[in-house]
């Protein structure tokens, strides 16, 4: 198990991308409906996006995150000798 306070950075790399899909939704729709922009279907579209892309995306947003800690900090071999026959249970 890791230590408490692990996930941040999947949420934070979750964040990030649902800011950027929220960004970039907004600038679609405006770019494709300028200069007439209906902002009672942007508004949905908007929160929809921004609501479903965290929900959907976080189970990779926690891979991500692993991967990216096993690049930066790999695995000593105290670790690895530890982890040797046994099965990975649950995160």
């Amino acid at each position: 198990m890791r230590e408490p306070g692990y996930w941040v950075g999947a949420v934070t790399f979750n964040t990030a991308l649902t800011i950027g899909a929220f960004l970039l939704t907004f600038a679609l729709f405006l770019v494709a409906t300028w200069p007439e922009v209906p902002w009672d279907w942007l508004t949905p579209a908007a929160i929809g996006v921004t609501i479903l892309v965290p929900v959907l995306f976080y189970p990779w947003a926690q891979a991500l995150w692993m991967a990216y800690d096993l690049f930066v900090h790999p695995l000593e071999p105290k670790e690895q000798e530890a982890g040797k026959g046994r099965l990975i249970s649950q995160f």
